[in-house]
């Protein structure tokens, strides 16, 4: 391996909090191969800007070849199945520096960018993409390295820029759905709330309650987004959980059980037996 850089440029927060934003570039002088497991701890954009990948976000795998985006949101976990990658970036950054209502729902960290363990997002690129990419991530850079007036307000600034793009490239690949905003913004929410609330609240009624909707239009909402039922969601939301906590911890299977909101181990293990095929404990062995 020719290892050239990996240089890190973090945000130096002015303030009391200890605010995250740091862009991590990596040059090789050749590709190189890596295997590993990453447990989120952040907000996360991968840019692959020459290279080859192929990985897992929450067990569900995806490819890029040659070029292309992906994003993480703390608790995901990311798996390294084979990788050469020649160059890249990882922008990371915690709900504190950027996360708030006012940025809006499609950009926003509860957006279709993040926290959709339902549709984990992959964007390949073209060879035609890297400039405007490029050029907003070296932007980042140069702001990190020599702050000027308004620091923060500008580093926010490039990084909207950033998911605004990569939203105008996932609008160009996905075929248009129909504008149906008011059941798009529903499966928004709806996502949103459960991964919230899926350790404490399992019952599809009391999501609804807190949607203004019945469960009947919830269940129709999320089916013309393509989605599966609002019970097998909530349910995937804690199984994935589960499968988390069953591969990364050493807790017991009852600890995991109370954890996710379950008084029951036993009904626990059968659910999660019927959602994955196995027992947690032979789903523990295998992975």
């Amino acid at each position: 391996m020719g290892l050239k850089t990996i240089q890190n440029y973090p945000f130096q927060a002015t303030n009391s909090q200890a605010d995250h934003f740091e862009v991590t570039a990596i040059h090789l002088d050749t590709s190189c191969v890596m295997h590993e497991n990453e447990v989120a701890q952040h907000f996360k954009i991968y840019w692959i800007e020459e290279g080859f990948g192929e990985y897992q976000i929450d067990f569900n795998a995806f490819k890029i070849e040659g070029a292309g985006l992906f994003f993480l949101s703390p608790g995901q976990v990311l798996t390294v199945e084979a990788e050469k990658v020649k160059s890249g970036y990882q922008i990371s950054f915690d709900k504190e520096f950027y996360c708030v209502e006012t940025h809006g729902k499609e950009i926003a960290c509860n957006g279709v960018l993040f926290n959709n363990v339902h549709r984990a997002t992959m964007i390949p690129l073209d060879q035609q993409d890297a400039p405007a990419f490029r050029q907003i991530i070296q932007n980042m850079i140069q702001e990190l390295q020599s702050p000027g007036p308004a620091h923060r307000e500008m580093l926010e600034t490039y990084l909207r820029m950033l998911l605004i793009q990569s939203l105008r490239k996932l609008d160009e690949q996905q075929p248009k759905l129909k504008e149906e905003d008011t059941a798009k913004g529903l499966a928004a929410e709806f996502i949103a709330l459960v991964n919230k609330h899926y350790k404490e609240i399992h019952a599809v009624a009391d999501y609804a309650e807190k949607l203004f909707v019945d469960p009947k239009s919830l269940a129709k909402r999320l089916k013309a987004e393509g989605y599966p039922t609002p019970t097998q969601m909530i349910r995937d939301r804690i199984v994935l959980q589960a499968k988390r906590d069953l591969k990364f911890t050493d807790h017991s299977v009852k600890e995991i059980a109370y954890d996710l909101g379950f008084d029951d181990p036993a009904y626990f293990t059968r659910l999660f037996k019927k959602a994955s095929g196995h027992s947690p404990l032979a789903y523990r062995e295998t992975a």
